[in-house]
This record gives C-alpha cells, sequence and structure tokens, in this order.
C-alpha cells in the first residue's frame, strides 16, 4: 500500500463516505493529522493513527492490499467494516471485535432540552464522578470538556446524566457524539435523550455530518438515538487486536 502525504488528497478519497470517515475527517485537524499515516490501495484508504497508547487502525473498505507498514504494528485498537475481517484476521486476532453500528443524523427530532446545561473544564470532577458509577467510557479524556460539546443534567446539584463529542471539526464539516451516560438509578427517565439532544443541537451549528457509534446489541440506546433522527449507517467491528 503507498502510503500518501496530502491532505487534500486523503480529503477527496474520504468525502465518498463522510458519515462512516467522521473520525478519519476529523483526524484532518491540526492537532491529529502530524499523527496520521495514511495508505491508498486504488480508492481504499487505511489510516493508523498514533496519538494514543494503542494505535488505531482505521480502513475505507477491505484492507485489500495490506501492507507491511500496516501488518507489522503489534497491536490495534481497530475500527474496521465486516469486509476487512478476512484480511485482517490474516495478520491479527480478531475473535474479541465487538460488533457495531455508525449511525448518522439524519432528521433531527430534539427532545425536550429542559434541565441541560453545557459543561466545561471545571465540571470535570463530576463527570468523572458520574462516569465511576458505572463503566466508564473507553474514549474519554478530560480536555475533551474544554475542546468539544458537552451537556449534562443535574438532579439537586448531583450531575445524573452526561453526553459529548469525540471529535468537532467545523472546517472538514464532521462531528462525532459519544461519551453518552446516566447514572444507573436515573435510568430510564429519558435523560441521556435530553443530553444528547443538546450536543446534537449544538453541533448543528457545526458540522453537517453528525455521528456517533453504538454497540448493536444495546436496543435501548438504539432506540434513543433514532428516536432522535440517527439512522443506521453501516456496521462495523471495534476493539483491540493483537498481531498473531
Amino acid at each position: 500500500m503507498p502510503q500518501i502525504h496530502q491532505p487534500d488528497q486523503v480529503r477527496r478519497l474520504l468525502q465518498r463516505d463522510p458519515a462512516w470517515a467522521a473520525y478519519a475527517l476529523g483526524d484532518l485537524g491540526p492537532s491529529l493529522w502530524p499523527h496520521t499515516a495514511w495508505f491508498q490501495h486504488d480508492d481504499e484508504l487505511a489510516l493508523i493513527l498514533r496519538a494514543y497508547h494503542v494505535p488505531i487502525l482505521w480502513a475505507s473498505g477491505t484492507l485489500a492490499g495490506l501492507g507491511d507498514e500496516v501488518a507489522v504494528v503489534p497491536r490495534f485498537s481497530v475500527q474496521v467494516r465486516p469486509e476487512s475481517l478476512p484480511v485482517l484476521s490474516q495478520h491479527y486476532r480478531t475473535e474479541a471485535l465487538k460488533r457495531m453500528w455508525r449511525m448518522r443524523l439524519d432528521r433531527f427530532r430534539p427532545a425536550s432540552l429542559a434541565g441541560a446545561e453545557r459543561l466545561s473544564a471545571k465540571d470535570l470532577p463530576d463527570v468523572t464522578a458520574l462516569y465511576a458509577t458505572g463503566e466508564t467510557p473507553e474514549f474519554f479524556f478530560g480536555e475533551m470538556l474544554a475542546t468539544g460539546v458537552f451537556y449534562g443534567y443535574r438532579d439537586a446539584g448531583q450531575l445524573v446524566a452526561v453526553a459529548g463529542t469525540h471529535i468537532v471539526e467545523p472546517a472538514e464539516g464532521v462531528a462525532t457524539i459519544g461519551n453518552v451516560f446516566t447514572h444507573p438509578e436515573y435510568r430510564g427517565r429519558g435523560l441521556s435523550a435530553k443530553v444528547t439532544s443538546a450536543v446534537a443541537t449544538d453541533l448543528g451549528r457545526l458540522a453537517t455530518v453528525v455521528a456517533l457509534n453504538v454497540y448493536q446489541s444495546n436496543e435501548v440506546a438504539l432506540r434513543v438515538y433514532e428516536r432522535l433522527g440517527f439512522v443506521r449507517h453501516c456496521e462495523f467491528v471495534e476493539g483491540v487486536v493483537e498481531r498473531r
């Protein structure tokens, strides 16, 4: 796979399916671009992002022509389409990957925003304490509160629901929603819909493509997002793989 170095060339290929490429388009931003390596085979792209403790592998299609530049990496966090698995499994153990939906905002139907409040860096202790009541999101860093869009809901001063973003890149017209969590004792009250709707409302002024990821097995979250106007765009698999 030859490596390409021009953002415009990468952007042209990613824009063929911006909802699936939403995270990759966000990686064209000035903070992440220096940590990227892009490989092209015909009209397909593979991305290695070395911005975190485990490199991330993303591919636009089948990973056809997977080169030594990719296969020599011992451990990846991957987001790839199911059709990539035959090639990926030749080099990596893929048994633990989880089935996901990439969803995109189609026709936004906002929920009530009453009580939703914008969060900032000063709210990090409250957000951390909320996540500690359950399974902490896999991709949350404190600085996201300052650089992204986060909303929360409080009951008697206690933060009990939160939704935010992974990527907001207005220059590329993309944003991705993530880090959605409701305190276990407050579930079933529509709070996830409320705070996610508040985030999506702000993102509508910043991006033309708003996407999110959800486990295929999470029927409750799927129903929440579909009521807000998200649709299932494509299947993919996600998780950490190690070289055989």
